[in-house]
């Protein structure tokens, strides 16, 4: 039987953001010369090191050029770059998880302010340094699985196609965090 591969809890933010720097430049340097074949090899790469070997940091870089686009090279797509950041943190990607702060954080304080808090916080090792990385993957882990239905196999295989940002987009993602904050409390009292 194959040897399963644990995942780490949570990746280092200091570990995470100095990678998302590097490949970003690395990308970027590619962009400046007009490199059109190494940088879409080099995404190609990361979409492989995203699904094939976990890896949290290509994750996030993905997420980023979905983001803003590469000008004629990646189309801007902005519900693969929601997928992209929330998978990341969903996985622990502590960069990832305070990248989507301004997007979750008011999940994160309904959960704070629930009647269960003293449980969750005593049945997650909660304190006040890891506060937003706890919430925030188990927030960003039922968004993945619940209302996004994100998965790495699936984003590597569509077509990279022009969605920029609709204000009807940010309407649903409010609405599927809405409805994803009482499912992470319940997974986190359990």
């Amino acid at each position: 039987m194959a040897e399963r591969i644990r995942r780490k809890a949570f990746y280092d933010y200091q570990d995470c953001f100095d990678g998302f720097t590097e490949i970003r430049k690395e990308l970027n340097g590619y962009l400046d010369k007009h490199q059109k074949e190494k940088f879409l090899g080099r995404f190609e790469q990361l979409k492989q090191d995203a699904l094939n070997k976990s890896d949290v940091v290509a994750m996030d870089v993905l997420a980023y050029y979905y983001k803003i686009g590469a000008g004629k090279i990646l189309p801007e797509n902005y519900m693969r770059y929601i997928a992209w950041e929330f998978i990341a943190a969903a996985r622990g990607n502590e960069f990832a998880i305070e990248k989507l702060q301004f997007l979750i954080g008011y999940a994160c304080n309904n959960i704070i302010d629930c009647d269960s808090y003293e449980t969750i916080e005593y049945k997650n090792d909660i304190d006040e340094f890891n506060i937003l990385y706890v919430l925030g993957k188990n927030i960003c882990k039922i968004m993945v699985r619940d209302f996004l239905s994100a998965f790495p196999i699936d984003l590597v295989a569509l077509p990279d196609e022009f969605k920029p940002y609709t204000k009807e987009d940010f309407i649903n993602l409010r609405k599927m965090i809405d409805s994803a904050i009482p499912k992470t409390i319940d997974f986190l009292k359990s």
